[in-house]
């Protein structure tokens, strides 16, 4: 993962001690044909098409489907690394170790490496599946079910936040209880600076970065709050143009579908056929 910079912030809001992010693109991210210039030998082809097979099986409602790299060489490494490419989403669970996760050209199929800053890459696997599920498991064991905070302890400039941290808490409560997600649009709510540094300080921050990229970028972090994220839209100038609260277990932005991962087993498989005619 490359080096990490631009903070998750609030409108206006100067600067953060939060963790840094993706390097973000100026421009429409396409997919591009993996370049193949020693074809596949040295990752096998039979290997390659059990990895399209499994990406036809995979559904994006089921448990991600894991699949280690540590027994392929150094060719088959380079190989695979030419045939991943860049997808669209990138993401870190920070901590020690710290896990570096990337989505590849094939939407749903994902390279997770587990990276020590003294002892290099303890672990290095490919995930099949909506998203890595360490992802949704990093998050939910950092986080809980807050409470609200006494009256008296709110500060007198915050006014609005409470009533909206008290939704929050209670959609969040109802989730883990097997109710719907929910999406709260902060733009429509009548939010003073006070009002969003507060509710910042109150929801906390979790270890979950992700970085959708696009036409500009969205970015996300996971909260202190069980399945509760900030999700935050910029635009191509790098300016925010939508900020929300998302209480899923994961927001459905940085997620593959079915018809997701359909293509991508397509989308290898023909690359497989156009190796085999070489």
């Amino acid at each position: 993962m490359k080096t990490l910079e631009q903070p998750i912030r609030l409108p206006g809001q100067a600067g953060d001690s939060g963790p840094d992010y993706l390097r973000l693109p100026s421009q429409m991210h396409t997919y591009v044909q993996p370049d193949l210039d020693s074809g596949l030998d040295g990752l096998g082809p039979a290997w390659v098409q059990a990895l399209a097979d499994r990406l036809g099986a995979q559904r994006a409602g089921a448990p991600s489907t894991r699949v280690p790299l540590d027994a392929l060489g150094p060719e088959a490494l380079r190989q695979l690394e030419q045939l991943l490419g860049r997808g669209e989403v990138g993401a870190s669970v920070l901590g020690q170790p710290e896990l570096h996760i990337r989505e590849s050209v094939f939407t749903g199929l994902w390279r997770v490496q587990v990276m020590d800053p003294q002892r290099g890459r303890l672990g290095d696997v490919l995930e099949i599946g909506a998203v890595p599920d360490v992802l949704r498991e990093a998050a939910r064991a950092a986080a809980g079910l807050l409470a609200m905070p006494d009256r008296d302890r709110i500060p007198a400039d915050v006014s609005n936040a409470p009533h909206l941290l008290a939704e929050v808490l209670e959609r969040s409560r109802r989730f883990e209880q097997g109710g719907p997600g929910h999406v709260f649009n902060l733009d429509l709510l009548p939010l003073g600076p006070a009002d969003q540094a507060w509710l910042v300080e109150m929801l906390g921050s979790g270890p979950v970065v992700i970085v959708s990229e696009g036409y500009g970028a969205t970015r996300i972090r996971s909260t202190l709050q069980a399945s509760t994220w900030w999700v935050q839209y910029y635009n191509s100038s790098d300016a925010m143009i939508l900020n929300t609260l998302e209480v899923a277990a994961v927001p459905s932005v940085a997620c593959a579908a079915d018809d997701d991962l359909a293509e991508s087993a397509q989308r290898l498989r023909a690359l497989l056929d156009m190796e085999s005619t070489r």
